[in-house]
């Protein structure tokens, strides 16, 4: 009689805690109590924003016939964050009293031909300054960095062709 019992208690509580769990989602969802969770802080990538170039270098690919293939350009910029959501950032921050500023690689990949590359660069010697269009074929690459204590999603590297931004002129 004694074995019966204890599986019976065991059988008991573990429907009793699954019970717990399914009422505890149920009203997770229903009254949106999940907005309690931390939520991620993400920093955006720039779209449509002046982003200042402090240095470039590019790389130019031959094959073995000392044909031109192809060319790849690192551009340097820096930028004011945005970063998401706003509402979870230290109070000195959401109020604009103290900024966060990246500095991060745009790696421009695929560049066609010699003449491309060549008024990339004038472009780069001419303006200091560049936007990003917003496009399906922007990549970005993300490192974890922290804000006052406060884990953020800070970009590292975008990836982008030749004609995802332009040059700005002032």
């Amino acid at each position: 009689m004694k074995p019966f019992l204890k599986n019976f208690f065991k059988f008991f509580f573990i429907i009793i805690f699954a019970i717990a769990l399914l009422l505890s989602g149920y009203f997770l969802n229903k009254f949106d109590l999940d907005k309690w969770r931390p939520a991620k802080l993400v920093e955006q990538i720039p779209f449509e924003e002046v982003i200042e170039v402090t240095g470039y270098e590019d790389a130019e690919f031959y094959d073995s016939k000392n044909e031109f293939i192809g060319a790849e350009m690192i551009i340097r910029v820096e930028f004011e964050s945005k970063i998401e959501p706003v509402a979870k950032l230290p109070a000195e921050y959401r109020q604009g009293i103290r900024k966060a500023y990246s500095e991060i690689d745009i790696y421009v990949k695929d560049i066609p031909d010699k003449e491309a590359l060549e008024k990339m660069k004038q472009g780069l010697d001419e303006s200091k300054y560049l936007k990003l269009i917003e496009t399906e074929g922007i990549d970005a690459e993300y490192v974890e960095t922290k804000i006052d204590g406060k884990k953020v999603k800070s970009l590292a590297k975008i990836f982008v062709r030749p004609e995802h931004y332009y040059f700005v002129k002032f």
